[in-house]
């Protein structure tokens, strides 16, 4: 497993076994997150329904992820799922093979479950077809906001990338997002509608930023 120390913050590859650890961490992460809001309204089960909804994802549609970790005294603080280059896009059937599970995560209502395949299989049709890196998550742990986790996330999974000489793509929902993206070197390439009446703002960033 690989892992880099900063200070007192080491940042490792995720294997399997921390799949659970990190759809409980995004899940809290993304409590406010405007498409998470819009797709699952009530807080009380946006609470208790992210994490499984981030766990089917995982499953489901970024199986081939290069993940990392931000850890401090070996507590997982932040994360950052990466789709790696290549990795294939989900068809339609393939989510409707799941479905069942899907239904589970929005209690059994179809017309929720439906509008969260919608904005996904929007947020798939918008990637670009170049080979890229795909940010599709990148959250900290409440507790730990202002530390500078998801930085350091994002600085190496963006060093790895140039390394590779490969350009990155990402989705932002939110303004603020889009300036802090921003200064990283991305740039809105497009925009599209999603769930709520939100627009989605897909990001590039060419090598080197």
């Amino acid at each position: 497993m690989n892992s880099t120390k900063h200070d007192d913050l080491v940042l490792r590859t995720a294997s399997a076994e921390d799949t659970k650890t990190i759809a409980d961490l995004l899940g809290a992460a993304y409590q406010h997150e405007p498409r998470m809001s819009a797709l699952l309204p009530d807080p009380a089960q946006r609470a208790n329904k992210l994490p499984a909804l981030f766990s089917l994802l995982l499953s489901q549609d970024h199986v081939d992820h290069g993940t990392e970790i931000a850890v401090r005294s070996q507590r997982p603080e932040a994360v950052a799922v990466w789709d790696r280059p290549g990795n294939q896009v989900p068809l339609l059937g393939r989510r409707l093979a799941h479905l069942p599970n899907l239904l589970s995560v929005f209690r059994w209502r179809l017309p929720e479950a439906a509008r969260a395949i919608q904005t996904f299989n929007a947020s798939d049709s918008h990637r670009p077809d170049e080979p890229h890196w795909h940010l599709f998550a990148l959250g900290t742990a409440p507790h730990a906001r202002g530390r500078g986790d998801a930085r350091a996330l994002l600085t190496s999974g963006l060093a790895r990338a140039d390394a590779h000489d490969t350009p990155v793509y990402l989705e932002a929902t939110a303004h603020a997002s889009v300036a802090h993206f921003q200064r990283f070197g991305f740039r809105v390439i497009h925009e599209f509608p999603i769930a709520g009446g939100l627009t989605a703002y897909g990001m590039w960033r060419p090598v080197g930023g």
